[in-house]
């Protein structure tokens, strides 16, 4: 038997510390990490389930070429075959159009992982290319908490056991961050009360002390109200002058333009449990606010997120051991940026504190076409001089998860060359020409850290790949190099090395600094802690230019935003589409990667409130359309209690030869993201449809 260490490099909370074992070079089990004091030698059921996806018989081995996209006549052709279709392509439309820019590379976080950001160090090689960039993810977010505290970071998640009140505002760990639970759950015992605020009755809703239901894209009216009570009832701290900037603004809106009576009316939550939960955020210390990404995925997102911060910082939460406003972090991803291209949007360069359009260089920003990733399609059917003619997607799967389906049907049929790097089909590769299979991580060097957590690690591997599969890594110095041979002098990326070498360089002084190590192979022998304190903001001196907290964010008005957190109301249903679709995340999936731990449905389930079930005389296992401008879908139906009656909801599942759920999503966007990390974020919830028995 032998033991290696990994690490999960799903777009996740939780990025698990893992230990695998294998026998003759089989894989042959997984198990958490016991020396990692967050995972604590527990897996998820998605981690849980790798074995089998490592040697799933639909993972793809072999470089495929399809004849005829969406036919399914996938043919096995070398690599040098598929290296010089991709390569010949990229150099003749260089020649057609005297520039790489028709190049187009379309990646983001199916796996994390510092070695996968290969593919844009590739595509810098290459010259001026068109990228996406930007988040579907947490754009409003990031930049909200930017304003307010300079950059985004979030205490040790371990911190969150020392609270007395917890409030759970738009997260479900229950089910999408499991090694939280423990942690809630000791503060439980130790007398933490927990009051979940969620649009439905989630799993974790059922494990808290209280619930409370809040209309769709209303939270942040329901944190200004909160704010209001306070006001109201003296409960704000009294050193607000010590370390802030723009209180006595925030306070002159709270108590001029903020009605507990239409606080209550808009939210939907009474204003008897408004003063309640109000008072009792205020007079208790510490108290701790977790708020979730769906939060921000409205064209309001961002403000949202920024009364949330308000509201923490009004009551002195902040700085405090167990307490604050928790969201993400990425501060333990300060890496060299060797390989990567500083256009993606996950890179931090060593010398910002958080991923910013301003850190790219001159030279990109004068050459490399950045396009919207939550507009890709839109944007690059409009990009003529020249047009975008080659598609890389990697780490992606947008068929399945972008919004505005019509246009990325256009944009695959004016396109030369589709290529997709993944380990199984996906709607993605049904539109593509050439399949390039990957490695797990269990085949692969690399080096990851998390949004959540503070811990960095390596992750090493374990067999060797399957197939023919090759490591992002290895693709993209396989691609330089047949681009050389055919061109000598047509890439400057890296035409061979080493991954494990690769890695190391990854490790420069800054976070050596942060790790407490001498030399980077230090970070060999086990999973590693950043030095950062477990309290964020524990000395109450911010990253904002005042060095306060900042209340009143000039950088928000300079963006031509309101500089305090303020109420904008979510977009509206219409006549024409009355209900509002939310997809929340499903406990056996992550976006579009499903795994055999969820049953596969036949039918996509629609969740709704009774009366509304009633309203269109449909009953439990009766099928319906929902539908909208962009599409349409069968659904089957599911009433459930906890549901507001305009609102209808269906879990990310797998659903088997079934139109993809994104076929009803346009492209609506949030109202912040385009600072800090170069484009708005995706407002998924901000899609509408109607609803008819069939």
């Amino acid at each position: 038997m032998e033991f290696h260490h990994n690490i999960c490099p799903r777009n996740c909370y939780d990025t698990c510390s893992i230990i695998s074992t294998t026998h003759k070079g089989v894989l042959i089990s997984v198990d958490g990490n016991p020396d990692h004091d967050y995972t604590l030698g527990k897996l998820c059921p998605k981690a849980l389930d790798d074995v089998k996806k490592v040697y799933s018989p639909q993972r793809i081995r072999y470089p495929m070429r399809q004849r005829g996209r969406y036919s399914g006549f996938w043919e096995r052709i070398s690599w040098d075959e598929a290296l010089t279709l991709i390569s010949e392509k990229i150099l003749a439309l260089k020649k057609t159009y005297e520039s790489s820019l028709p190049l187009a590379l379309n990646k983001y976080s199916g796996n994390f992982g510092v070695l996968h950001n290969a593919m844009e160090g590739l595509f810098t090689g290459i010259g001026a290319t068109t990228r996406a960039i930007g988040s579907p993810c947490w754009s409003a977010g990031v930049e909200a908490q930017t304003y307010d505290f300079g950059t985004f970071f979030c205490s040790d998640p371990l911190d969150m056991a020392k609270a007395n009140l917890i409030w759970l505002w738009g997260v479900n760990p229950a089910w999408t961050a499991v090694h939280q639970m423990p942690i809630i759950f000791d503060a439980i015992d130790r007398g933490a009360k927990v009051v979940c605020f969620d649009t439905h009755f989630s799993a974790t809703a059922a494990r808290a002390h209280q619930y409370v239901q809040v209309r769709p894209g209303t939270d942040g009216l329901l944190a200004l109200g909160f704010a209001k009570v306070l006001l109201e009832e003296n409960l704000i701290d009294p050193n607000l002058s010590c370390y802030t900037l723009g209180h006595e603004e925030f306070l002159y809106y709270l108590e001029n333009e903020i009605s507990l009576d239409n606080c209550s009316e808009i939210t939907g939550v009474s204003i008897s449990t408004i003063r309640e939960l109000a008072l009792e955020y205020g007079k208790t210390h510490p108290a701790c606010i977790w708020a979730g990404f769906g939060l921000q995925r409205y064209t309001n997102g961002g403000q949202t997120l920024r009364a949330i911060d308000a509201l923490g910082a009004l009551a002195g939460h902040l700085g405090e051991q167990g307490g604050g406003i928790q969201y993400a972090q990425f501060q333990t991803w300060r890496f060299s940026g060797a390989i990567q291209n500083p256009a993606h949007p996950f890179n931090i360069s060593s010398d910002t504190d958080h991923p910013s359009i301003d850190s790219l260089t001159q030279n990109q920003k004068q050459t490399d076409r950045l396009l919207n990733i939550n507009r890709f399609s839109e944007k690059a059917l409009n990009c003529t001089d020249p047009p975008v003619k080659m598609l890389w997607i990697s780490g992606r799967n947008p068929l399945s998860q972008d919004g505005n389906l019509q246009q990325w049907k256009k944009l695959i049929n004016q396109l030369d060359l589709i290529v997709v790097n993944d380990l199984f089909h996906s709607k993605s590769s049904e539109a593509a020409d050439l399949f390039l299979p990957i490695t797990t991580h269990y085949e692969h060097w690399d080096l990851n850290a998390g949004y959540w957590h503070y811990w960095v690690g390596v992750n090493e591997p374990a067999i060797l790949p399957i197939g023919e599969s090759r490591s992002d890594l290895q693709i993209a110095w396989d691609v330089s190099a047949k681009l050389n041979e055919l061109e000598p002098g047509s890439c400057t990326f890296p035409t061979s090395g080493d991954e494990k070498e690769t890695l190391l360089r990854e490790l420069g002084p800054q976070m050596l600094d942060i790790l407490g190590l001498k030399k980077p192979e230090e970070i060999l022998n086990a999973p590693v802690r950043a030095n950062f304190p477990s309290t964020a903001w524990e000395n109450r001196i911010f990253a904002t230019p005042s060095g306060r907290y900042e209340f009143f964010s000039s950088q928000a008005s300079n963006a031509r935003l309101s500089p305090l957190p303020i109420f904008v109301p979510p977009l509206n249903p219409s006549i024409d589409a009355p209900l509002r679709l939310l997809t929340p995340h499903h406990y056996s999936t992550i976006n579009s990667q499903v795994y055999a731990s969820g049953a596969d449905n036949p039918d996509y389930v629609l969740h709704l409130a009774p009366e509304l079930a009633q309203r269109h005389n449909l009953a439990v296992g009766d099928r319906a359309q929902i539908w909208n401008k962009s599409g349409l879908l069968e659904v089957v139906i599911q009433p459930l209690l906890g549901i507001s009656p305009d609102t209808v909801i269906i879990f990310q599942e797998q659903v088997e030869g079934s139109s993809p759920l994104n076929c009803l999503i346009g492209t609506p966007l949030t109202d912040m993201g385009q600072l800090i990390l170069g484009a708005p974020g995706f407002a998924l919830n901000e899609t509408f449809v109607n609803l008819r028995k069939l």
